[in-house]
């Protein structure tokens, strides 16, 4: 795979979710049109950082094995 790869919003999502079972764990804002999400695969912890526009467009920018979500302390 090169560094990013990129696609229509729709289309990169049910690749993600429905062909690689990803799952999103979290979201933020990187700027007022930028939404960052990760999303990792339960069956062996695979995880993508996924950039997305509001043009429609979103861009695979990391991926990685063997992910550890933190579980919350007291609040």
């Amino acid at each position: 795979m090169t560094d990013v790869s990129c696609d229509d919003t729709t289309r990169m999502a049910h690749m993600l979710t429905d062909a690689l079972g990803a799952e999103r764990q979290g979201s933020g804002l990187r700027d007022p049109e930028t939404l960052l999400e990760i999303l990792v695969t339960e069956r062996n912890g695979d995880w993508i950082i996924v950039q997305n526009y509001t043009n429609g467009t979103s861009c695979i920018v990391a991926m990685g094995e063997h992910w550890e979500g933190e579980i919350p302390g007291p609040a």
